[in-house]
């Protein structure tokens, strides 16, 4: 089956996570992959190999660059202990682990004898060690409205934490279910992609480590701004596809953030009444296909009725 959403389909069907042209994992971990992120730890079963048959399998999975540069599927199984790494000694080995850094930026040599660096980070949920190249990093432009210059880009590639003149925090983290870390709860990314400027509502985001920060419930100016164009992004999508599940799940995930946002009284009633809920196009409701048959829109959710 043909790569689509940039999801390696036929690895998918190899190790179960699709069977018989279904999802067999939660949406919302079919929704990171497609965003380029790990999920949270699911079960696989059944999985047969030359001489090899395990029955189960739990494991967090992520979509990864292949050596003939298509998109392939990383499977990071659960440890009961942590592992090695190859290039941490035993004090950073267990610095990582009791989450006393973050992260820890290592130099090597590689085969070719070119010298490399790598960002490796401690995963919690399964006990092992994860690395990067920042080398295969594409920045944010900016941040909450707030374009990043060329030494917060560098930052946030090589897994430092990157600091706003509105005091929001943040950095990347591959092993955090969102791939950030903040001391906000939601974030808006503007990313370059097909040659267009793109905004990404990021909510849920995970602390940053060793990070206790009174500005987490706060929305900075840029913030709010930023929850407007991303609005605007997602209904241009929806006029142009009213069945595009992808734009009506990021319509709702807006919908939620403007509530919070209309509820919060720290706000001035003027910022709260532009977050009026009434005021976003119900352009996922009864004039869509999905408002009209719910029981199709529950089987959607559900993986039963996807288009792959």
């Amino acid at each position: 089956m043909a790569n689509q959403n940039g999801l390696p389909m036929k690895d998918l069907e190899i190790f179960g996570v699709i069977k018989n042209g279904k999802f067999t994992i939660p949406e919302r971990e079919v929704n990171a992959l497609k965003n380029g992120g790990i999920t949270d730890v699911v079960e696989l079963t059944d999985l047969k190999g030359k001489d090899i048959f395990i029955d189960k399998l739990p494991a967090r999975l992520s979509i990864v660059r292949g050596e003939d540069g298509n998109p392939a599927l990383r499977i990071d199984p659960v440890y009961r202990e942590p592992n090695q790494h190859p290039n941490l000694n035993d004090a950073e080995r267990n610095q990582l682990v009791r989450k006393e850094l973050a992260n820890i930026k290592k130099s090597y040599v590689d085969k070719e004898g070119n010298i490399q660096t790598e960002i490796i980070e401690y995963d919690q949920r399964t006990k092992q060690f994860l690395s990067y190249n920042p080398r295969d990093i594409k920045a944010p432009q900016s941040v909450n409205g707030q374009e990043l210059d060329p030494q917060q880009k560098k930052k946030y590639k090589e897994g430092e934490t990157v600091l706003l003149a509105d005091g929001t925090a943040f950095q990347l983290s591959p092993s955090a279910p969102k791939g950030l870390r903040s001391n906000k709860s939601g974030l808006v990314l503007s990313v370059l992609l097909d040659g267009g400027l793109s905004y990404l509502l990021i909510t849920g985001v995970q602390k940053v480590l060793g990070k206790e920060s009174q500005e987490e419930k706060a929305y900075s100016e840029g913030y709010l701004q930023a929850i407007k164009e991303v609005q605007k992004q997602v209904e241009r999508r929806i006029a142009r596809n009213p069945k595009d599940r992808d734009a009506i799940r990021d319509l709702n995930n807006i919908k939620e953030e403007y509530s919070k946002i209309s509820a919060d009284f720290s706000l001035p009633k003027g910022v709260r009444d532009e977050f009026d809920i009434n005021a976003i196009k119900r352009l996922n409701s009864i004039d869509t296909e999905e408002g009209k048959n719910p029981r199709k829109r529950f089987e959607q959710d559900n993986g039963f009725d996807r288009d792959l």
